[in-house]
């Protein structure tokens, strides 16, 4: 059997250490929470409940916050053991491990927050419930980094959608809001009022993940760095490079990629430059392709691409695949299969131009890659799109601002470069001085260059 190093044993230990702050987090922010009296998120809100009743009829002192979330995360495993039904995997009950983690984590918690004064005014509950929201959100984040054991919570929403078919933000609001109903029902029969969840559930419900995506997009990346992870992204995109490189021929060949401004033309330059050149000019195609691999039909992969969320929509709607570490959501679905059909288009013998999807970057270190950015002035790009759309000048400018800023959002989000830096491109062309046909020529003309430094011209239109 072979021994671990020391690096490996250091490597364990990070992982454990910011595994276990993070579940601390967590139960400092369920015991903020369920101190403010207004409530706890709705994975908790049962648990909570369940301890409010054991305060009120005097229960011996092991019926406590952390003790009541132990038993409801047993639950919650048994629940997914009949939901999935043969589905459910052995490995599964490892989830009994962080339940029982995670119940004394939060015992700790009380006895450490316990000198906290009771709040005496709505004013001071609500500042309890608020410290509780980023804590959580942090702890998540924290918790789910190295990969270790996954929490119940996190299994009934991911045990939901696989058997229902539902996105995931879908089943976790199924689950939410089936755990809110249970526990409200509980605390009526017991207290004939709302006691243990209330208003403080739905903000936690509401502001958790979100705090938690604008904590990950400072943090997450040096964090998995520390403990030696990658993102859900890199390892779904790791996966689906199995198989191929990308490139695998060794012949000669120029795969032309091209990112561009709204309304500069890059989609016609690219249309003719292909023609010119005799190659494929692959854009709708990948479309059709990333629909076949990933999964979604060629209708949602074609609406992902056509509304790309703001920043704050898409953090609040994609909230939920980030509180988990075994689904990524559509939209990441959409950039792994496009990714992974790029690279293969590229491991073929075949020269090309692929028109936009972060080609580029995908392609940034094969030396067979010319990469250019089509550029033009807002006025020119407006004057374009009037003519192309039949639109008036404010519709123009909307659709061109608009688009340039999900585009740069999008490129950002998955690359983590500027979009349109000219540092990335071997090329950048300004068409709206050039015009089509002339920018088609200087294409061609930098193609020549670029081929006499390498040595090579596998085309002969070149």
């Amino acid at each position: 059997m072979k021994k671990p190093n020391a690096g490996s044993v250091s490597l364990w230990a990070k992982r454990l250490l910011v595994y276990l702050l993070g579940l601390l987090l967590m139960a400092l922010g369920v015991v903020f929470s369920a101190r403010s009296g207004l409530g706890v998120s709705p994975v908790g809100s049962l648990a909570n409940v369940l301890y409010q009743i054991g305060l009120s009829r005097s229960a011996p002192d092991w019926v406590n916050l952390g003790n009541c979330t132990i038993a409801v995360y047993c639950l919650y495993i048994l629940a997914e053991a009949v939901i999935l039904g043969k589905d459910f995997k052995a490995s599964m009950l490892l989830q009994l491990a962080a339940s029982f983690l995670f119940g004394q984590l939060v015992n700790l918690a009380s006895a450490l927050l316990g000198n906290l004064p009771e709040p005496e005014s709505y004013l001071h509950r609500m500042a309890y419930l608020l410290c509780s929201v980023p804590l959580v959100a942090a702890g998540v984040m924290m918790y789910l980094s190295p990969s270790i054991l996954p929490t119940p919570g996190e299994g009934m929403s991911l045990a939901i959608s696989q058997k229902s078919g539902r996105p995931l933000p879908t089943s976790k609001t199924i689950f939410d809001c089936t755990m809110v109903t249970i526990s409200a029902l509980t605390s009526l029969l017991a207290f004939r009022k709302l006691v243990g969840v209330r208003e403080g559930t739905v903000i936690c419900a509401l502001t958790v993940g979100l705090v938690m995506r604008q904590l990950q997009k400072p943090l997450q990346k040096p964090l998995l760095r520390f403990v030696g992870r990658e993102s859900k992204v890199d390892r779904y995109l790791e996966a689906a490079a199995q198989g191929y490189r990308l490139d695998s021929s060794g012949k000669p060949k120029i795969i032309v990629t091209i990112g561009r401004e709204f309304g500069a033309g890059g989609y016609e330059i690219g249309l003719r430059l292909a023609e010119r050149l005799g190659v494929t000019f692959y854009d709708r195609q990948l479309n059709e392709m990333a629909s076949a691999q990933s999964g979604l039909s060629l209708a949602q992969v074609e609406e992902l691409e056509r509304h790309m969320e703001r920043e704050l929509v898409y953090d609040f709607k994609n909230a939920a695949y980030d509180m988990t570490n075994g689904a990524i959501s559509p939209e990441e679905r959409l950039f792994v299969a496009q990714t992974s059909v790029i690279r293969q288009i590229a491991a073929k013998d075949e020269s090309c131009v692929i028109m936009g999807r972060c080609a580029d970057w995908v392609l940034y270190s094969d030396p067979n890659c010319f990469r250019i950015f089509v550029h033009a002035r807002p006025d020119a790009r407006i004057r374009r799109t009037m003519v192309k759309y039949n639109l008036d000048e404010t519709e123009a400018r909307r659709q061109m601002e608009n688009t340039d800023a999900s585009r740069a959002r999008h490129y950002k989000r998955f690359t983590g470069r500027e979009y349109g830096r000219q540092e990335y491109y071997h090329l950048g062309l300004d068409s709206g001085m050039l015009g089509t046909e002339e920018s088609v020529e200087v294409i061609l003309e930098a193609l020549r260059r670029w081929c006499d430094v390498r040595g090579t011209h596998p085309l002969s239109t070149i």
